[in-house]
């Protein structure tokens, strides 16, 4: 966190969030992220991620205290996925395959769409001060094992197999 902070040249006693996408979008729902910002007492930034780079949104993802997602609707955020592997804690409302793609992961919290229990999260999140183990909890979704089990499907459907779930 330190390093990705220093590249930044983000204050390291600051709290940094940052929100999923733009706050112009809609559908990402900024104002719901901004009614529970207003909720914390804390020395804090929330950081819009909008027009960055690749390298950018790593070295925020490794820099932030959170990942903040409040969107209304989406199907599979690939941020939601970067941030488990940058073992960056998440808060996010359940939308899309949000919940699926965190599971049980220490550290990842869905939140209703209520500023009070967006805030509660995140205070959680904040509070405990650690990295998730995002890594190791997404190791399912490597594009090798999908490709795999897509092939295997495949080969199951072509040698009239009725077994489809490998």
């Amino acid at each position: 966190m330190k390093i990705a902070r220093e590249k930044l040249e983000l204050e390291t006693e600051k709290k940094y969030i940052l929100f999923s996408s733009s706050f112009d979008n809609s559908v990402k729902n900024s104002p719901l992220a901004f009614s529970a910002i207003e909720k914390l007492q804390m020395n804090h930034e929330l950081i819009e991620l909008k027009n960055r780079s690749r390298e950018e949104v790593n070295l925020l993802l490794n820099a932030c205290n959170l990942l903040l997602l409040t969107s209304k609707t989406e199907g599979s955020p690939q941020i939601i996925k970067e941030a488990m592997a940058c073992n960056c804690p998440i808060v996010a409302t359940d939308v899309g395959d949000i919940k699926e793609v965190i599971g049980k992961t220490a550290g990842c919290y869905i939140t209703s769409f209520e500023p009070d229990d967006v805030a509660d999260k995140i205070k959680l999140t904040i509070k405990s001060d650690r990295r998730t183990n995002g890594r190791e909890m997404i190791k399912h979704l490597d594009n090798k094992l999908i490709a795999e089990k897509i092939y295997k499907i495949y080969k199951n459907v072509v040698e009239g197999k009725d077994d489809y779930s490998n």
